[in-house]
């Protein structure tokens, strides 16, 4: 806890929030993984959602991503069995190789207060994944009854899923992917 509030203070337009996320909001945001071929988290930061994600149970590879070394650290000693990826995730992303048909990615980046290139970089990467395959998924929350972000791309759709009010400051979780109901067949 101590070291998210020094990350925080040093930059918090990469942290974007006063504390870690609640159970309650972990517990939202992992409800969606049923199913997952494999499960990305996207600035696992503390791990205050990491520890809701029942891997252990399921075999489902799980892959933690985050931009802070010495939350990677953490991160790779708390969660000995995932991937832990040190780095941004647009620069890292590609390392992987063939992703699964159905990803969920889990993200608790702050998108409203992220620089300009590191924004769109970012959407970008997300967006590019999502697109290619209609099973694949984003989970994010915001602060905010508006969405995370506006996709560049008009076949990708968001969806609210629920609001949090038991988290510090209440959130609203949101699915983002492709939209399959206006597609014609033939």
């Amino acid at each position: 806890m101590i070291h998210f509030f020094k990350c925080f203070l040093a930059n918090p337009g990469t942290i974007g929030a006063i504390a870690p996320s609640s159970s309650a909001l972990a517990k939202a945001m992992t409800r969606p993984i049923d199913g997952a071929a494999a499960v990305f988290e996207i600035g696992a930061g503390t791990g205050a959602i990491t520890c809701h994600i029942p891997m252990g149970k399921t075999g489902v590879p799980l892959v933690l991503f985050e931009q802070d070394h010495h939350l990677a650290v953490r991160l790779k000693d708390r969660f000995g069995d995932a991937l832990v990826i040190e780095g941004f995730f647009h620069d890292t992303i590609n390392h992987l190789g063939d992703l699964p048909d159905n990803l969920i990615i889990l993200s608790s980046i702050p998108f409203k207060s992220l620089s300009g290139n590191l924004h769109f970089s970012t959407v970008e990467a997300i967006c590019n994944i999502l697109r290619s395959s209609p099973n694949r998924r984003l989970i994010q929350y915001t602060y905010f009854n508006h969405v995370p972000f506006v996709p560049h791309h008009s076949n990708l759709r968001w969806h609210r899923l629920t609001k949090v009010w038991a988290n510090l400051p209440p959130a609203t979780v949101w699915e983002l992917r492709v939209d399959t109901s206006h597609r014609l067949d033939g």
